[in-house]
């Protein structure tokens, strides 16, 4: 829809901070008691069954613990993921603190933000990674979390190892490998709205054990949360079609090949933006004389080898992929036939990952109290893309919205090219067993070129307004150094300096001389500690963090051009986060996390003319909190049951630069069930309170920079799931 990043939108039943801050000691407090009951173990726990599953994580581009990783990271395994009912990266990013992920009724729109770090329009500021392969736009990062083994949030600028555009971090789901011996599940869940999600996962062996494949399919639909007044319809419905395949080869203990091919079809109802005002007093309602639709395809292809050496590891990761966006909506947001906006975009490209490695498990031996362990890469891709917009100023608006003359349509039409390639490197020197100095370092060159055609068709006339035809190059050195010491088996302390970069590009529609917007750069800093309690049954991380940027990149609106990009000077951000997790007797988990964070703008003045130094960063809520308790008991022999309860928190945050339009909210979910030998059947409420929240706004006239418009979030929703395991 190519318009002004979203952000979720809050209401007034949020709870109190102090509140917030309370819970974590009442759970804790009802966990110990709890243990002079006879609380039974889940099922499939390891032994002994009140400690901690041992994590797994790819952070730096080997596997490790999330707790030898010297920054902050959150990885949600495949049991998480299960026990939370997560189905969207959306979802899995409640429970990782200062991290908000914003999302229209159309799923193509969703915009991750870290720390106060993110963008709307343009590149992603927090890069989302499939399998290894980098989304070069949101529009194909909102997937379903069907087959995925866990979702890895790793916060701060990635851009050693990872290049451009992870100024606030990287987002990596790593999908389920084929099983080695005969397997499948199933899901059915069916909720309010009519809600139906079907899913199935079946792997097997081809060959022995050399060769064996997976398939995993999905059909998941619902109806629209809201009502059109004009027509009586509920237009923000949603229906998709998502399948994986994947065969795993491995020849030897030396040799891996994995093929992995996805695709979705997705159908999503139209935008419900209405005036804000007009939500708040009646949510999920709108009145708007055309409703629109969003469709999007895609088709992904990865192919990944390894080979384990006696002397290095090689890695190499290929990915294709091509998608596309079709896309109409109402675009004077109101019952007036004035306005009506047409999209449609398209891209196709192919990135290639190629990377030497000391083996994971034979780091070289310096000397009794030393050892080193490294790694070296290229990283690139290409990708063409076309894309077009088109503003319908139709004879309805005439007089009310715009001058009669003004009737016809706006069209912008764009080809763009872009291709980048980047040479980094890794050293990790351990000194004592205890001190580990690692230093990383990455050159990104990258090169963009649009040619883009603005034209006005009226009264069968077609006429040229204006014309871009330009190429870029940007380059840049991004360095990260770390620095760690185990004080104990339990206790880690780090702190790492990171450089961020996001090339600069072009706007597809904006305003005159808006065309082109520079690129943005940043240093970030953090220092923590990460502990474990109470032999492995307790886990508790904590960090503070400052970011200091120049020419953040922030997404604008025009109500003529839609949205677009301009840079925002100098911004500064820093903050708190804390995690917690743990099992304080069998058959009781407690989770929790908050984040604390303070945004400012040192130096911006924004669309409307306002200058905006002192104010907060746009969709940078200055608390996120999530705190959980999920029970499991015996009932029988095989039989479990188990109750679940997580509260999530969003504080205050703004959805503009000016700070004229704000939200808070907080959301209250339950899920009570039963398992045994290869069935779990549950039932869950979200949203509980009915929370009705503006999730998305933004300012929409150019003459008032107080009126919004924006969309509702999800109400109360209600429903059964049953899993079954063959």
């Amino acid at each position: 829809m190519n318009i002004h990043s979203p952000s979720p939108s809050l209401s007034g039943h949020g709870r109190s901070l102090s509140i917030t801050l309370r819970w974590p000691v009442l759970a804790l407090t009802l966990a110990a008691s709890l243990g002079a009951q006879a609380v039974g173990p889940p099922a499939q726990e390891p032994e002994p069954a009140v400690q901690l599953p041992e994590d797994v994580v790819t952070a730096r581009k080997w596997e490790e613990s999330p707790q030898d990783v010297p920054f902050s990271i959150t990885a949600l395994t495949e049991r998480m993921l299960r026990d939370g009912d997560v189905r969207t990266v959306r979802d899995a990013a409640r429970y990782v603190p200062n991290t908000l992920i914003t999302e229209f009724a159309s799923r193509r729109l969703s915009f991750p933000y870290v720390r106060g770090i993110g963008s709307g329009q343009g590149d992603p500021a927090v890069t989302t990674f499939i399998d290894g392969v980098p989304q070069l736009t949101v529009s194909s990062t909102n997937l379903p979390l069907l087959g995925v083994e866990r979702v890895e949030f790793a916060r701060g600028p990635s851009g050693a190892l990872f290049g451009r555009n992870t100024l606030g971090g990287a987002i990596h789901v790593v999908s389920r490998r084929p099983a080695a011996a005969p397997s499948a599940d199933a899901l059915i869940s069916i909720g309010n709205f009519r809600a139906q999600d079907y899913q199935l996962f079946v792997s097997a062996p081809l060959a022995g054990d050399e060769l064996s494949f997976a398939v995993d399919a999905q059909h998941a639909r619902r109806d629209g949360y809201t009502d059109n007044d004009f027509s009586g319809n509920d237009i923000d419905a949603r229906d998709s079609w998502f399948g994986r395949g994947q065969i795993l080869w491995t020849p030897n203990e030396a040799n891996e090949l994995r093929v992995l091919v996805y695709g979705e079809v997705a159908h999503d109802g139209g935008f419900v933006l209405s005036d804000v005002a007009g939500l708040r007093a009646r949510p999920w309602r709108i009145n708007q004389d055309f409703e629109g639709s969003v469709d999007r395809d895609l088709f992904a292809a990865t192919v990944h080898y390894t080979h384990r050496g006696e002397g290095l590891d090689f890695t190499s990761i290929t990915g294709v992929q091509d998608w596309e966006i079709r896309e109409t909506a109402d675009f004077d947001f109101s019952q007036i036939d004035g306005v009506r906006r047409f999209t449609d975009e398209e891209q196709e490209y192919i990135s290639q990952e190629l990377r030497v490695a000391s083996p994971e498990d034979a780091p070289i031996r310096l000397s009794d109290d030393a050892e080193l362990k490294w790694l070296a890469g290229v990283q690139g891709f290409y990708s063409d893309s076309e894309r077009s917009a088109a503003n319908e100023f139709r004879p309805g608006g005439a007089g009310i919205l715009f001058a009669p003359a003004n009737v016809g349509t706006d069209r912008a039409a764009g080809s763009f090219e872009d291709y980048a390639v980047g040479v980094f490197g890794q050293l990790t020197a351990t000194l004592f067993d205890r001190l580990d100095l690692t230093a990383a370092l990455r050159y990104d060159f990258e090169s963009r070129d649009a040619e883009i055609s603005r034209t006005f068709e009226t009264g069968g006339f077609t006429v040229p307004t204006a014309s871009t035809n330009r190429r870029e190059d940007f380059d840049e050195f991004l360095p990260r150094a770390s620095l760690a010491y185990r004080v104990n088996e339990d206790l880690t302390a780090y702190a790492v300096a990171a450089r961020g970069f996001k090339a600069g590009g072009f706007n597809l529609t904006a305003p005159a001389g808006q065309e082109f917007f520079e690129p943005e750069t940043s240093w970030s800093y953090e220092a923590g500690i990460k502990t474990s309690w109470f032999e492995d049954r307790l886990i508790a991380n904590a960090s503070v963090f400052y970011i200091d940027w120049d020419d953040m990149q922030l997404s604008q609106f025009n109500a003529t051009s839609g949205g677009f990009v301009s840079n925002a000077g100098e911004s500064t951000s820093h903050g708190v986060e804390l995690e917690v997790r743990g099992r304080a007797v069998d058959g009781v988990e407690v989770f929790g996390g908050l984040g604390l964070l303070n945004t400012e703008f040192d130096r911006f003045t924004d669309q409307f003319g306002q200058d905006v130094s002192g104010r907060d960063l746009p969709f940078a809520p200055e608390t996120t909190a999530h705190l959980g308790l999920q029970l499991n008991r015996e009932l029988a022999e095989e039989i479990s049951a188990f109750a679940r309860a997580e509260y999530f928190h969003v504080g205050e945050f703004f959805f503009d630069a000016s700070n004229l339009g704000r939200e808070t909210y907080g959301l209250l979910n339950f899920r009570l069930g039963a398992s045994g030998t290869g069935w779990r059947l549950e039932g869950w409420i979200q949203n509980t309170l009915d929370e009705d929240y503006v999730r998305v706004a933004f300012q929409a006239n150019p003459a008032d920079p107080t009126f919004f418009v924006g969309e509702n979030a999800a109400p109360r929703t209600f429903g059964g799931t049953l899993r079954l395991d063959f």
